[in-house]
C-alpha cells in the first residue's frame, strides 16, 4: 500500500484548507452564460432588396434568404446573408443569371449547410422554371437544378426530409389540370426527383403558404389557394400527402370573397395551424385570418384580427409554451403607410401581446420563428430604413415582443372575432407531372451591402452559480444605440 511522506501529507491537507476557504470566502467558481442580443437592422444597396424567409443556425445566428436587384449578376437575384448573434454580417452572397430569379425558402441541412429554392428566369426549359441550390456552410454551391416545363414553374417552399433528401412545394403551368396547379417534387439527396405531381382544378391553384412541411407520420401537408374549389373567388386550399404523394385528404376554407392562407404548421397535438387573410370575415378590408386543425383537418377554432384597414399575415410557429407567433403586416396601426406586424397568441387563439415595428413609409414582414433565448426573430423589407427603394430588415425580439429602448415599437389594439366556417371536401385531378432537369453552372458572387443599424441592446446575464451568503450578485450592462451604420465588404 503506498503512503504519503508526512511532509507531503500536511501540504496536501494545506491546500485544501486553502480552497475550503475560498470557497466559502469568495462563493463557488461561476459558468458565464450567453450574452443576449436584441437588435433591428437593415440590409442592402440601391435597389430593391426583400427577405422571403430566416431561420436561426446552429451557431446561434441566423441565415436569410430573398432577393436582390441592388448586387449580382441581372434583373434581381437569389440573396443569402447569414448573419451572426448580434445582426452583423458573416458572409453574405449572391446567386443568379442575366434575367430574373427570386428565392423564396432556406432551410438550414442536417450537414451544417442549406438549401434554397425559388424561381429563375435565367435558366431552365420555360418561361421560369423551379431552383433548387445546395449549399455548403460557407455559402460555396454543392449543386444547383432547374425543374420545369414550357410555362411558368415556380417554388414557393423547400424542406429537407428525414431520409436526407428535400421535398419542394410551388406552383406550375407547365403540368396539370388548370391554369395554374399545386406542384409538388421530391428529391433525393443530389437533387434527383423520386417523385412529381401536381394538385388542381381547372382554375388557378397555387401553393403559396409556407413551408410544405413533412409530417410526423411521413407524409407531408401544404396549402396554398384555390379558384377551382371552395365557396368563394379564392378560398384556403389544404392537401394531406401520404408519403409517397398521394392525397390523404384535401379540404378548402373559406366564403364569398377571397381568403388565402400564408403559412401552415403541423403543431404538437398532430393538427395543424394556418394563417394568411381574408376578405369574407373580421374588421375592417382585409384581416389577419388563423384556423386551427386537428390531425383530419377538422377546425377547432378560427378567429380574425385586424383594423379597419388592410391587415395580413405571411408566418405563424407554435411556441414552446403551446401558443403561436405571427407575422405580417398591417395598415390599421402602427407609424407609416404599413408596418411589420407580429401578434402573439396563446393556444386557443387569444391574443397575448401585439406589436408594430416601423416608420413612416412601407415595412412588410415576411417571416417569424422563435429563438432559443425564448424571443423571436422576424424578416422582411423596408422602406423607412437603409439606402435603397427596399432593404431588407431582420427584428431579434425578446419573448415579450421588444427591443428594450427602442423607439419603432408600438403596441396595436386590433379587434379579434370568431369566424363561423366548415371545411368542405375538395376534389382535385392528381396527375404525375414530367419535368426537365437541368443543372446549371453558375457561381456566387459576394455583395458588399450597408448595414444600419436602426437599435441595439445587448444583456449580459448574471452568472450561473450556487448561491452562497457572501456572493456578490453580477451588474448587468444594458446598452443602446440609435444609430450605427456598417460597411461590409
Amino acid at each position: 500500500m503506498m503512503r504519503l511522506h508526512p511532509t507531503k501529507s500536511r501540504l496536501a491537507l494545506a491546500a485544501l484548507t486553502l480552497l475550503l476557504l475560498s470557497i466559502l470566502l469568495f462563493g463557488p467558481a461561476r459558468t458565464w452564460a450567453q450574452i443576449n442580443y436584441y437588435w433591428a437592422a437593415s440590409y442592402g444597396g440601391k435597389g430593391w432588396d426583400d427577405a422571403e424567409s430566416i431561420q436561426q443556425t446552429s451557431d446561434g445566428g441566423y441565415v436569410v434568404a430573398g432577393s436582390t436587384d441592388s448586387f449580382g449578376a441581372g434583373g434581381s437575384d437569389f440573396w443569402v446573408l447569414k448573419l451572426r448573434e448580434d445582426g452583423t454580417v458573416q458572409w453574405q452572397k449572391t446567386y443568379g443569371g442575366w434575367e430574373g430569379d427570386v428565392a423564396d425558402s432556406i432551410q438550414q441541412t442536417s450537414d451544417g449547410g442549406y438549401v434554397v429554392a425559388g424561381g429563375t428566369e435565367s435558366f431552365g426549359a420555360g418561361d421560369r422554371d423551379v431552383w433548387v441550390l445546395k449549399l455548403d456552410g460557407d455559402g460555396t454551391l454543392q449543386w444547383q437544378k432547374t425543374f420545369g416545363g414550357n410555362g411558368w414553374d415556380v417554388a414557393n417552399s423547400i424542406q429537407q426530409t428525414t431520409d436526407g433528401g428535400y421535398v419542394v412545394a410551388g406552383d406550375t403551368g407547365s403540368f396539370g389540370a388548370g391554369g395554374w396547379d399545386f406542384w409538388v417534387l421530391k428529391l433525393d439527396g443530389d437533387g434527383a426527383i423520386q417523385w412529381q405531381k401536381t394538385f388542381g382544378g381547372t382554375e388557378w391553384d397555387a401553393a403559396w403558404a409556407k413551408p410544405i412541411q413533412q409530417t410526423s407520420d411521413g407524409g407531408y401537408v401544404v396549402a396554398g389557394h384555390t379558384e377551382s374549389f371552395g365557396a368563394g373567388k379564392e378560398d384556403i386550399w389544404v392537401l394531406k400527402l401520404n408519403g409517397d404523394g398521394t392525397i390523404q385528404w384535401q379540404k378548402t376554407f373559406g366564403a364569398t370573397e377571397w381568403d388565402w392562407p400564408g403559412s401552415i404548421r403541423e403543431t404538437s397535438d398532430r393538427g395543424y395551424v394556418v394563417v394568411g387573410g381574408t376578405d369574407s370575415f373580421g374588421a375592417g378590408k382585409d384581416d389577419v385570418w388563423v384556423l386551427k386543425l386537428d390531425g383530419n383537418g377538422t377546425i377547432e377554432w378560427q378567429k380574425t384580427y385586424g383594423g379597419r384597414e388592410w391587415d395580413e399575415a405571411e408566418s405563424i410557429q407554435q411556441t414552446t409554451d403551446g401558443g403561436y407567433v405571427v407575422a405580417g403586416d398591417t395598415w390599421s396601426f402602427g407609424a407609416g403607410d404599413e408596418d411589420f406586424w407580429v401578434l402573439k397568441l396563446d393556444g386557443n387563439g387569444t391574443l397575448q401581446w401585439q406589436k408594430t415595428f416601423g416608420r413612416r413609409e412601407g415595412d412588410e414582414g415576411e417571416s417569424v420563428r422563435q429563438t432559443a433565448d425564448g424571443g423571436f426573430v422576424v424578416a422582411g423589407e423596408t422602406e423607412s430604413f437603409g439606402v435603397g427603394d427596399w432593404d431588407v430588415w431582420v427584428l431579434k425580439l425578446d419573448g415579450d415582443g421588444n427591443i428594450p429602448g427602442c423607439p419603432l415599437i408600438a403596441t396595436s389594439r386590433a379587434i379579434a372575432r370568431d369566424t363561423r366556417i366548415r371545411d368542405v371536401n375538395s376534389k382535385a385531378k392528381t396527375s404525375d407531372s414530367h419535368a426537365t432537369i437541368t443543372d446549371t453552372h453558375i457561381a456566387p458572387v459576394d455583395s458588399e451591402a450597408s448595414v444600419s443599424t436602426q437599435c441595439y441592446h445587448e444583456i449580459t446575464p448574471t452568472p450561473t452559480s450556487t448561491p452562497t451568503p457572501t456572493s456578490t450578485p453580477t451588474t448587468v450592462y444594458r446598452i443602446y444605440l440609435p444609430l450605427i451604420t456598417r460597411n461590409y465588404q
